[in-house]
């Protein structure tokens, strides 16, 4: 008999940075629900050894990217600015995609380094890139530090 509240779905190996990356800050600590507080190495042990189930690994990489450096985070508008638009579906690579999932997907690090770089150009305007209100002194931003 079974009566506890764990997934009971088979346990695969779970990479949780998703896309086959590792994390890059070994060492960050982060909450893990059922799991409590651990390292993100610790954590990337255990969906490495499958013990962690797969509906709960899908949605780890979203949760711990930024802060176990999983993936770059990609601010699809460029540094310091955001999708004014998110509801706007636009055409990228044939594809239709929502501004808004842009760039969350941007933010969860699912976008691609190189991808990335060319991407402002491209949604600027029909997204409605606009700056965020933390950022209003007038250099460009072109640093390599994340804006959430």
């Amino acid at each position: 008999n079974d009566d506890d509240d764990d997934d009971d779905d088979d346990n695969d190996l779970c990479n949780v940075c998703g896309n086959g990356r590792r994390v890059g800050k070994p060492n960050a600590f982060v909450k893990v629900s059922g799991k409590g507080s651990m390292t993100c190495e610790k954590l990337q042990e255990y969906g490495e050894s499958a013990q962690i189930s797969t509906t709960f690994c899908n949605r780890i990489p979203s949760q711990i990217n930024s802060v176990c450096g999983c993936n770059t985070p990609c601010p699809v508008c460029g540094f310091g600015k955001q999708v004014s638009r998110p509801d706007k579906i636009i055409e990228l690579n044939g594809e239709s995609i929502s501004c808004g999932k842009l760039q969350a997907d941007g933010f969860a690090g699912s976008i691609r380094p190189n991808r990335c770089k060319r991407l402002s150009s491209l949604i600027s305007s029909e997204c409605g890139c606009a700056n965020t209100d933390n950022d209003d002194d007038d250099d460009d931003d072109d640093d390599d530090s994340p804006v959430f």
